[in-house]
């Protein structure tokens, strides 16, 4: 285990995120007194946390791939484009999974109502539903500056492991939905 400040603050966030984070609820936060108009272009930047951590890097590869592609279409959408030149802002992003479960118990009788037996047998049914809890937090920082500008997290819940794109495209999606932020 690293000692690396940027890896602990991001298992710590981790933690305190991802049970909060079904159902797609995306949440936002911005620097109230930055001027997003003129933002025209972006260079997406790895996460410190990626950088720091190259094996987050090679265990998330599938993602960030599903991540780029999903930010670059909805960034164009709100008219960005990648820089030719020096960029305008810098996009990173944080993403990371978790496997959890939910069970439920149901509680079912065989015989019914009616005379018989002194007793109605019942027994239990438990079923357990193994998914993964992700996460995303995607930054917009002003490239002169390094300075965030723009924060949005959420996260869903992947029962089907073959359906992941679509997940992760919704909460791109609605993500950067939110951007640029109105005041």
């Amino acid at each position: 285990m690293s000692s690396n400040p940027v890896a602990i603050a991001a298992v710590a966030c981790l933690g305190f995120i991802i049970p909060q984070a079904v159902a797609q609820k995306v949440e936002v936060e911005f620097d109230h007194e930055a001027d997003f108009s003129h933002i025209r272009s972006y260079e997406w930047r790895t996460h410190p946390v990626f950088e720091k951590n190259p094996d987050l890097k090679e265990k998330y590869a599938t993602g960030i791939q599903l991540v780029l592609e999903a930010g670059n279409k909805e960034l164009a959408k709100r008219g960005l484009a990648p820089a030719d030149g020096p960029a305008d802002v810098f996009v990173t992003f944080f993403l990371a999974g978790e496997g959890a479960q939910e069970m439920r118990t149901y509680f079912e009788s065989g015989w019914g109502s009616g005379y018989g037996w002194y007793g109605v047998p019942t027994w239990t049914v438990t079923e357990i539903e193994h998914y993964v809890q992700g996460l995303l937090v995607i930054e917009i920082l002003d490239a002169k500056t390094s300075k965030l500008l723009w924060r949005a997290w959420g996260g869903d819940q992947i029962s089907e492991w073959r359906e992941r794109a679509k997940h992760v495209n919704s909460v791109v999606k609605k993500a950067l939905g939110k951007f640029p932020p109105k005041k």
